[in-house]
């Protein structure tokens, strides 16, 4: 198990880096920032005119993107079923020292802390490997699995949060084998969204058969990738 640090990004809110690796969570130009503006903006807000959303999330971590997911489904009133694949989970001491909740509510003046803060905490202990209905309108399912062994059922999920470490770090998972694995998983019409955008990512996931767009990316890139299965 590779160390983890607590590290507060330019946006106030704080991400886990890992020295080893010379690799963080999140942007350091903004956790909150980076997680709304590919997952939710680009992500769930694609997909607005769905009642019921099924998403595959590769990477739980500190469960950002599941927390703004709750909040946005919650908001526009829309049923979420939030599968999350994850191999090293975080510890409780590090989700306890995630303020998530403290710069949500500062952004957002129309959301309280503690109600953020106790879902956050639901969602860390939730059980793994076991559907939990976390309220009447978000499913957890959270899988703690290697990325390549994982079996997915086929068009099963309207979009896929790729969230994984970068490809300086981890290539084997910007890969053919897994892009394939995860077309095959999603609906007609469904999206790949991930913050990263290379040339290397964008012919793996034409090979598969997405169609890739290029997208302006949160602060500190320039660029994203959705990719849609049409």
């Amino acid at each position: 198990m590779l160390k983890r640090e607590i590290k507060i990004t330019q946006d106030g809110s704080k991400t886990l880096y890992i020295p080893d690796w010379n690799e963080s969570y999140h942007s350091k130009h903004g956790a909150l920032r980076e997680a709304e503006h590919v997952f939710i903006t680009n992500g769930l807000e694609k997909l607005i005119d769905s009642n019921v959303i099924n998403v595959l999330e590769y990477g739980f971590g500190t469960g950002l993107n599941a927390l703004l997911s709750f909040i946005w489904s919650r908001d526009h009133s829309k049923r979420i079923n939030y599968t999350s694949l994850e191999k090293f989970p975080v510890s409780t001491t590090e989700v306890e020292a995630m303020d998530f909740h403290q710069v949500i509510a500062q952004k957002y003046t129309n959301l309280q802390a503690d109600p953020i803060y106790d879902f956050f905490l639901k969602m860390h202990q939730a059980k793994w490997e076991e559907k939990v209905n976390l309220t009447d309108f978000f499913e957890l399912f959270k899988q703690e699995v290697d990325f390549r062994e994982v079996r997915l059922k086929k068009e099963t999920y309207d979009i896929v949060f790729f969230d994984v470490f970068g490809m300086r770090v981890q290539p084997e998972l910007w890969s053919e084998e897994i892009f394939e694995k995860i077309f095959l998983s999603l609906k007609k019409d469904g999206l790949l969204t991930t913050y990263a955008c290379n040339g290397h990512t964008k012919r793996a996931l034409q090979v598969c058969g997405f169609i890739v767009e290029k997208l302006a990316g949160p602060p500190g890139k320039r660029e994203m990738i959705n990719a849609w299965k049409k």
